[in-house]
């Protein structure tokens, strides 16, 4: 991938996704749903690590669901699902706060803001648990709004739209899983592809801009 140019004063406002987009943490979550799933067997663990690399962008929860159904072949209740969120959660989220930033994120956001854009961080972390991680990196000052599950990122990107009055000709959407380029697509939101060695979900995507980091956008 060659070096991309944009155009920033087109734009108003700027969507970030989180996990391998802002913070370089695809791997971090990869090895928890493998450790909780380590107890079925490797045949097991290998099905829901290639679940959750092919669905990047969707909750956790909905991954609980489709695990339990689609590979376990076992009904899920609630009781669960809040067992799981709870041992995920407590495997992830130290790691994340300590976790490297994508090369050249922090630059480029302070250059937005400089500039008095608008940047938001839609995620598909629970919204209490992604406000909490980017407050405690000390990033929280940087956008306007962080958003989280339990809403889609589709419902999120059409929610903040209608909550600071942005147009899609006004925005740009950068990140690294099928659930963003559909988000921004159905909305009809310019979008810019994060694929690199760690995150690859978009990579046989021909219809996108892609770049590796952020020090490959000017």
């Amino acid at each position: 991938m060659n070096e991309v140019k944009t155009h920033i004063g087109r734009y108003k406002a700027f969507f970030f996704d989180f996990d391998g987009v802002i913070v370089d943490s695809v791997d971090i979550k990869t090895r928890a749903f493998a450790e909780l799933f380590k107890d079925y067997g490797e045949e097991t663990v290998r099905k829901v690590v290639d679940y959750h690399l092919n669905n990047g962008g969707v909750s956790r929860y909905e991954k609980f669901k489709y695990y339990y159904k689609n590979i376990l072949n076992k009904e899920i209740t609630p009781e669960i699902i809040e067992n799981l969120d709870r041992k995920y959660s407590q495997i992830v989220v130290e790691k994340v706060i300590k976790a490297p930033l994508v090369e050249g994120v922090i630059a480029f956001i302070k250059k937005l803001n400089r500039l008095e854009k608008e940047c938001f961080i839609i995620s598909a972390t629970p919204q209490k648990e992604i406000k909490e991680i980017v407050k405690l990196r000390q990033m929280d000052r940087f956008f306007k709004k962080i958003v989280g599950s339990p809403r889609t990122k589709k419902e999120n990107l059409e929610y903040l739209f209608n909550e600071y009055d942005v147009a899609s000709a006004e925005a740009i959407y950068f990140g690294d899983a099928r659930s963003d380029y559909e988000a921004a697509k159905e909305n009809d939101v310019d979008f810019i592809g994060i694929v690199n060695e760690k995150s690859k979900e978009l990579q046989e995507l021909n219809d996108i801009l892609k770049i590796k980091d952020f020090n490959s956008l000017r």
